[in-house]
């Protein structure tokens, strides 16, 4: 489980530190507060899981010497490394990647695409992120799965699941030894109040992410269909170049989800 979120210290420090207690007596693993990180082993291979935020006391996603030193120690003692992120801009307005720094609030949000590019380079296998309550795209780099935002899923009370807030995907992924992506599926689910996320038959969350992807990373060699299958294309593209630029631009999505 990733505590690393703008939310993690609602009740403080020992609010959080409270929660990580609670997890190691349900045994459960969790990444968030710089130094912890999560490590076990599936079929004799070592994972291990780090999740990064731009948020106090966390794993700072902003730091990218940080980021690429801590996680080309994992690489070494470790067969996969997962990192989950919690970043970007907030909103129905922030579905597209915007291959720059992102502001929410003035908040310093970071730069998605830099951050999982940088950590692929240094040894990651699966990047995750969530941020932006409102799912984007994927991507494939150097072999290796990039979930941009996966959106809400089971969310409480006072946190808006209209439209595409309410879109709930679950990403189902197979990968190699060696962390290589291999195939995929995107579970399209929908929150409902009260009765929580349930599964959506007209694939919402697969078609918008599907047309993201499209979008977005025109050159990466994931195709997606209309049920949220995920494959390779026989062939990878080189990855989209851009410059970093710092902006606060509110672009909105040209896509309604009904």
């Amino acid at each position: 489980m990733s505590l690393a979120n703008n939310h993690a210290r609602d009740f403080g420090d020992s609010g959080r530190l409270l929660t990580m207690q609670i997890l190691d007596d349900a045994g459960i693993k969790h990444s968030g507060l710089m130094g912890d990180v999560a490590q076990w082993q599936i079929k004799g291979l070592k994972v291990v899981l780090i999740a990064f935020a731009p948020f106090r006391g966390a794993h700072d996603f902003l730091d990218l010497d940080y980021v690429r030193e801590s996680i080309q120690e994992l690489a070494q003692a470790n067969d996969i490394v997962l990192v989950s992120f919690h970043a970007g801009a907030e909103g129905a307005a922030y579905t597209h990647v915007p291959f720059q720094t992102e502001y929410f609030h003035d908040e310093n949000r970071g730069d998605v695409v830099l951050f999982a590019h940088t950590a692929i380079e240094a040894g990651a296998d699966i990047i995750l992120g969530h941020g932006p309550h409102v799912p984007r795209a994927l991507e494939l780099y150097q072999g290796r799965i990039i979930a941009y935002s996966l959106g809400n899923f089971c969310t409480t009370l006072g946190i808006n699941v209209a439209g595409k807030n309410g879109l709930a995907p679950i990403l189902s992924i197979d990968i190699d030894q060696t962390g290589r992506f291999q195939s995929g599926k995107i579970i399209s689910a929908r929150q409902r109040r009260p009765a929580g996320p349930l599964l959506d038959k007209k694939h919402s969350a697969a078609r918008l992410i599907k047309q993201l992807t499209k979008l977005d990373f025109p050159a990466t060699a994931l195709e997606i269909d209309a049920i949220g299958n995920i494959t390779v294309k026989d062939r990878e593209k080189p990855a989209t170049k851009y410059k970093n630029i710092e902006t606060k631009s509110d672009k909105s999505t040209p896509y309604s989800v009904k």
